[in-house]
């Protein structure tokens, strides 16, 4: 079964695992995004900023004696905070000018750049390359990241967000189709 990536459910999925701040949560949603993605979004503004800041924070920040749901790809492919796999997709970031304030393989962060690069492969091979990468490596520890927040969330709102993503990544396993007509295996 063939797939195009939906980009603006990546960045969907970007802004719900991103810090809870007032710009975030307010940021408008851009059109395109799925029905579930815009849902979750507009219940995230009437949600006690205060209770979904502290939930953040336990989850995914500083929970003792560790937060529960390390939101970074090393933690889950490697085992450590900044491991090889960090490095690479640092080095990715930096091919394309791109210097991110939070750690390479946070969710957010690669999420983001997913939906960035995706738009990028239909005019560069290379671009391609690096989605394809990139795409690869955000699969093989998104479904264990998935996991631990629906099995440590309590505020409920993030473990509804960890269901609808495991839910658009099941859509997109397959094959990826570019837009210029050429399709590669999503490995």
């Amino acid at each position: 079964m063939s797939n195009t990536i939906n980009a603006h459910d990546l960045w969907a999925i970007s802004r719900l695992f991103s810090y809870p701040d007032a710009q975030t949560i307010s940021a408008p949603i851009p059109d395109g995004v799925g029905v579930e993605a815009q849902a979750l979004l507009a219940e995230r503004t009437q949600l006690d900023p205060i209770l979904l800041e502290n939930e953040y924070v336990r989850l995914f920040v500083n929970a003792l004696p560790e937060a529960p749901c390390a939101p970074y790809g090393s933690v889950y492919l490697e085992g450590t905070l900044m491991g090889a796999s960090t490095m690479r997709v640092a080095a990715m970031y930096r091919t394309y000018g791109l210097h991110p304030g939070e750690l390479p393989d946070h969710i957010s962060v690669e999420s983001e750049f997913l939906a960035w690069l995706s738009g990028e492969t239909m005019h560069s091979s290379e671009a391609r390359k690096d989605f394809d990468f990139l795409w690869a490596h955000f699969q093989g520890w998104t479904p264990l990241f998935l996991a631990q927040v629906e099995q440590h969330d309590q505020l409920g709102w993030y473990r509804r967000c960890a269901e609808w993503a495991k839910v658009f990544f099941r859509c997109q396993k397959g094959q990826i189709v570019w837009t210029s007509g050429t399709s590669e295996e999503s490995k």
